[in-house]
């Protein structure tokens, strides 16, 4: 069955909802990188979490980009959702053997203070941008403190991976439950006691089979309407052009040193892991693109 993410609603529309299963995502991401157990599992979270960003996108061509910088070892998490459900992602540090004491405090103690940001390209001159520092480093719980104070939405996030002994996903799965404006406050404290009752989103998803039965675990006396659904899977979209146009970005004074030092270019996209090669001349003729302009008159 292929991944997918639904939308729905419940208590006659005062509480909107999101659920997932991205395993076949997450494992197609692990074929790319090689993570290691943590990295799999913020990876996951990331992944899961852009996934229903996505679909609370008004316009198909909207783009949402969920970045998580922290001051641990792991470094941070980017993931992207694009379009129609194209999903890409990457850890910044993924040798665990660096990450020494801080494994015991799992994926919150490997990325360690700093922020979340999330960046919607709606397809405008500017793309919204809302960041907020991280409450806890475990994905989850700063989604949900980003929208309850930034978006002023109630909302309950939870995101859960669970991997097998050889390294492939047993699960990974992940809901956004929300409120609307005039929804019983009750509701939510009825959700969040039926969560510690299903223990996690993992259990949940193995037991429930699929993202409505989740939702429909969480919400029994909700009446819960799937509202859309939408294919998800794992897709880079690099090209040579999109990575030339990067070096491009670099500015002038960089790619003289660049011409000064090499041949050859060789760089590598985050998402896939994919290497391209330039050679001096093809950036010479960026140099080119870029010489100033002098006016007259």
């Amino acid at each position: 069955m292929a991944d997918k993410v639904i939308r729905a609603s419940a208590y006659g529309g005062s509480v909107r909802a999101f659920a997932n299963d991205i395993k076949d995502t997450l494992g197609t991401a692990m074929g790319y990188h090689g993570l290691n157990p943590l990295a799999a599992v913020a990876l996951g979270r990331a992944l899961s979490a852009v996934s229903m960003m996505g679909e609370m996108a008004k316009s198909k061509e909207d783009t949402v980009t969920l970045v998580i910088k922290g001051k641990g070892p792991m470094g941070g998490v980017v993931a992207v959702c694009s379009k129609e459900g194209t999903l890409k992602g990457y850890v910044v540090n993924n040798d665990y053997s660096s990450y020494g004491n801080c494994v015991d405090g799992g994926v919150g103690g490997c990325i360690g203070a700093g922020y979340l940001n999330i960046v919607r390209d709606l397809g405008m001159k500017e793309p919204y941008t809302g960041t907020i520092p991280l409450q806890s480093g475990e994905i989850g719980d700063d989604l949900a403190y980003y929208f309850t104070y930034s978006e002023q939405i109630p909302s309950l996030v939870a995101l859960g991976v669970k991997l097998n002994p050889d390294m492939t996903v047993k699960s990974a799965a992940g809901m956004i439950i929300q409120l609307m404006p005039g929804a019983d406050k009750d509701i939510i404290t009825r959700i969040e006691n039926r969560l510690r009752e299903g223990r996690s989103v993992s259990n949940m998803m193995e037991k429930e089979k699929t993202p409505l039965g989740v939702l429909g675990f969480m919400m029994p006396d909700g009446d819960v309407q799937i509202t859309g659904e939408k294919s998800v899977s794992y897709k880079c979209d690099c090209s040579r052009e999109r990575m030339l146009r990067g070096i491009a970005s670099l500015g002038r004074d960089e790619l003289e040193k660049i011409i000064s030092e090499q041949d050859v270019v060789e760089t590598t996209c985050h998402f896939c892991l994919a290497k391209y090669h330039f050679q001096s001349e093809e950036i010479k003729k960026l140099l080119v693109k870029q010489e100033p302009t002098i006016n007259s008159g």
